[in-house]
């Protein structure tokens, strides 16, 4: 028994296999590549995906009538104040005083010669904490102003008082409280028992009874509320009070039609992106040349543009009637002036051509987007069938490899033993041979006698 292929005979057996394997692994050769196919279609239906998602989320400003109601704010002297508008907001102006800001109330204590030696009050002093209603009570006899200080800070039910130590020089230092919102609801209220109050003489720093921001608007209206923040006073507009102002501050409030024009090109550039990525995926020699899916898809979306809204949608049909058109390469171009012609005689109009409920482009390409790319939508189910598919390549494959090594075990077996016997073969030819080569001695030696 020989122990390596080759060693009876000097046959290649271990050549002689790897050859014939090379020609038994072409099936399973084949096998691969089409793993490999199937592998370049589904990242070619992620890319796709991610795409049509990139796309639908560029939708997403202009999907409805409510976000093309854009407007802005703008004050003459944003050192009193600054605006920001929402959809609910109207055109117009207004004249606006900032009588007084929206103030937090302080409290101040007398002052103390230390913050870590003397103590207030007594073991068991109280002092109780009301804030808009909310009560919360700390015991701080007998302690330091530093520990009183933190007590107050760190008491786990603190209703809105802040406590701070200001220390004019080294020998005096003032507790200061502060209510932690503004206006006069939530001014502090403070009571205590003991020597506590007394030692430390808290007094108000300023008046709790006129903690409000009050406003002039129009010269007619007074508008007070606790916050310098206000966004209730005027419909849709959020007013940041900064300072008071002696006299009318102008709030203009217009349509902010720069907003709309770059909500527009962002979907026409979104467009035109999903636009490339398709066409980087179909056509000759490209990931999805031969599946009808993609081709599907980009002509579903091509029907949204090319049916015009039923009923009532101002004075516009098409897109390209508001600056929107489609070139000869299939994308989309803007015509901003076209877009802000019709921003300036139909806005309502317009902007149900694009968003109207049911109707609007944008809110069809919406829909028709969210079904395909949605859980088990068109593209999951192409994306689950490749995976299926895989799969069974996959289970192929390593049935196929399982065989092969059995049949490769196989050759070296049948082609090892085909060597020990041509090893056993060459060896008796030898013999053979070296006999009938003495065979014309014994004949000459015959004749001789």
């Amino acid at each position: 028994m020989i122990s390596a292929p080759g060693i009876g005979s000097g046959l290649d057996v271990n050549s002689i296999v790897n050859q014939l394997m090379a020609i038994e692994r072409q099936p399973l050769n084949r096998l691969a590549g089409s793993k490999r196919d199937l592998e370049v279609q589904l990242s070619a239906f992620g890319q796709l995906k991610s795409a049509l998602s990139g796309f639908q989320s560029a939708l997403s400003d202009l999907k409805t009538v409510n976000a093309f109601e854009v407007y802005k704010a703008v004050s003459s002297d944003e050192g009193a104040f600054t605006a920001t508008a929402d959809s609910s907001a109207a055109q117009g102006s207004y004249d606006i005083q900032v009588v007084s800001l929206a103030e937090a109330h302080k409290m101040g204590s007398l002052a103390i010669a230390d913050t870590d030696t003397t103590t207030l009050g007594r073991a068991g002093d109280r002092m109780t904490f009301t804030v808009n209603g909310e009560a919360f009570t700390v015991d701080g006899g007998g302690m330091t102003l530093s520990q009183l200080r933190d007590a107050i800070n760190d008491a786990p039910d603190n209703t809105g008082v802040s406590a701070t130590i200001i220390s004019e020089n080294s020998g005096s230092h003032r507790l200061v409280l502060t209510s932690v919102e503004t206006g006069n609801a939530n001014a502090i209220n403070l009571s205590a028992t003991g020597r506590l109050r007394r030692d430390l003489k808290l007094d108000d720093i300023n008046d709790p009874a006129q903690l409000d921001a009050e406003l002039l608007v129009d010269g007619l209206y007074t508008i007070t509320r606790s916050s310098n923040t206000i966004s209730d006073a005027i419909s849709g507009i959020t007013l940041n009070l900064l300072a008071e102002s002696n006299s009318d501050v102008q709030l203009e409030v217009s349509r902010d039609t720069d907003s709309v024009t770059e909500s527009v090109q962002a979907f026409v550039d979104a467009f035109n992106e999903l636009e490339t990525t398709i066409d980087s995926l179909s056509g000759e020699g490209n990931d999805l040349e031969a599946d009808n899916t993609l081709r599907s898809i980009e002509n579903q979306i091509q029907a949204v543009f090319n049916t015009p809204p039923s009923g009532p949608n101002g004075g516009f049909t098409y897109l390209s009637e508001v600056g929107v058109s489609f070139q000869r390469d299939g994308k989309l171009a803007l015509d901003s002036g076209a877009l802000q012609n019709a921003v300036d005689t139909d806005f309502a109009g317009m902007a149900q051509l694009f968003a109207g409920d049911d109707q609007g482009y944008l809110f069809r390409v919406d829909a028709l987007i969210g079904n395909i790319v949605q859980a088990d939508g068109l593209i999951d189910i192409r994306q689950d069938g490749l995976n299926n598919r895989i799969g069974r390549v996959d289970q192929s494959i390593s049935d196929m490899e399982y065989r092969l090594e059995l049949r490769e075990q196989r050759l070296l077996n049948q082609f090892s033993a085909l060597d020990a016997l041509m090893g056993q073969l060459q060896g008796t030819s030898a013999f053979l041979t070296q006999q009938l080569a003495a065979l014309p001695n014994l004949q000459t030696q015959s004749g001789n006698n």
